[in-house]
C-alpha cells in the first residue's frame, strides 16, 4: 500500500545483506588456510551484492512504471473515456495489454536477477568448502550434492537442502518456465477514483506463478486478497534476504568448527 516505504525497506536490506556476506568472507579469511582468501572472497561477494542490488533496483523500476501507467491510463481516459471501457475492444484492450507487458517484463527481470544471486552464492560456498577452488558449482548442482555425497558432512548441507526445497528450487523452476516454455500473462484490473479521475492499477499475479510460490499465499490476512505483481516482487526479494541469512548463519558455524585461526596467528597470511 505504501510503495515508497516498502522500497526503502528493501533498499536498506540490500546493504544489510552485503554486510552479512562481507562478514562471512572475513570469517573465512580468518579461519581458513587459503592463502588467496582475501582477494577471492571479496570478488565473489561483489558478484552477489551486484545481483541483489539489481533485483532491488528492478523493483524500484516496477513501482515507478506502475505509477507512470496509472497516469498513462488517466490521460487516455481524459482523451476518450471509451478507450478504458473493456467492451470497447472485444479482442483485448491494447492500452491494458501494453501496460501488462511492460510490468511483466520487469517482474521477469527480478526473477532472473534473484536466480543469479543464488548461483553466485553457490559459487562462493563451493570456493569456501571445496579443496579445489576452481571446482565451483551452480545452485542446482550444489543442491543435488548436499543431498548426495556431502549429505551430513557440514552444518550448511541440511540448511541449503531445506532452503532449496521450500524456496530457491521453486524460483529456478519458474525461471526455467519463463526461459524455455512461455511467459505468464498476469491479470489486469484498475479502479478509478471518481473525485479526481485518477487510476489505481492492480495487476494480479497469475495462477501459474502462485502455484510455484505457495508460501506467499500463507501470508495473506484474508482469502479474498489478491496477490499483485508488485506485492509478489517485494515478497520474493525479502524472502531471498531471509534465506541468504539462514545460509550464512550455517556457514559461520562450519567455518568456526573447522578453524585454522591459531595457525594463522602464528603464521599470518
Amino acid at each position: 500500500e505504501n510503495r515508497e516505504k516498502d522500497y526503502n525497506e528493501i533498499y536498506s536490506e540490500t546493504f544489510r545483506a552485503e554486510v552479512g556476506i562481507r562478514a562471512i568472507g572475513l570469517i573465512y579469511h580468518d579461519h581458513s588456510d587459503d592463502q588467496n582468501s582475501e582477494e577471492n572472497v571479496f570478488r565473489l561477494k561483489d558478484n552477489i551484492e551486484y545481483r541483489l542490488f539489481s533485483a532491488s533496483h528492478q523493483y524500484l523500476l516496477l513501482l515507478k512504471e506502475l505509477g507512470a501507467a496509472e497516469l498513462y491510463l488517466q490521460n487516455i481516459y481524459n482523451k476518450n473515456p471509451h478507450f478504458i471501457n473493456p467492451n470497447t475492444f472485444p479482442f483485448g484492450n491494447k492500452y491494458f495489454d501494453k501496460v501488462e507487458r511492460e510490468l511483466s517484463s520487469i517482474f521477469d527481470s527480478i526473477i532472473f536477477h534473484l536466480s543469479s544471486v543464488f548461483d553466485y552464492l553457490s559459487h562462493a560456498i563451493c570456493y569456501m568448502y571445496f579443496n579445489n577452488k576452481e571446482n565451483t558449482l551452480y545452485w542446482t548442482k550444489l543442491s543435488k550434492k548436499v543431498r548426495g555425497d556431502l549429505k551430513g558432512k557440514f552444518e550448511f548441507c541440511k540448511v541449503l537442502d531445506e532452503v532449496d526445497r521450500k524456496f530457491v528450487g521453486r524460483l529456478y523452476d519458474y525461471r526455467s518456465r519463463l526461459l524455455h516454455n512461455k511467459r505468464d500473462n498476469h491479470n489486469f484490473s484498475s479502479n478509478m477514483n471518481l473525485d479526481d479521475l485518477s487510476f489505481q492499477l492492480k495487476i494480479a499475479a497469475s495462477k501459474e506463478v502462485l502455484k510455484h510460490f505457495k508460501m506467499v499465499e500463507e501470508n495473506k490476512s484474508s482469502e479474498k486478497q489478491e496477490i499483485t505483481l508488485a506485492y509478489l516482487s517485494s515478497w520474493l526479494i525479502k524472502q531471498s534476504f531471509y534465506e541468504i541469512e539462514i545460509i550464512l548463519d550455517a556457514i559461520k558455524i562450519d567455518l568456526e568448527n573447522n578453524s585454522k585461526f591459531q595457525q594463522n596467528l602464528m603464521k599470518p597470511k
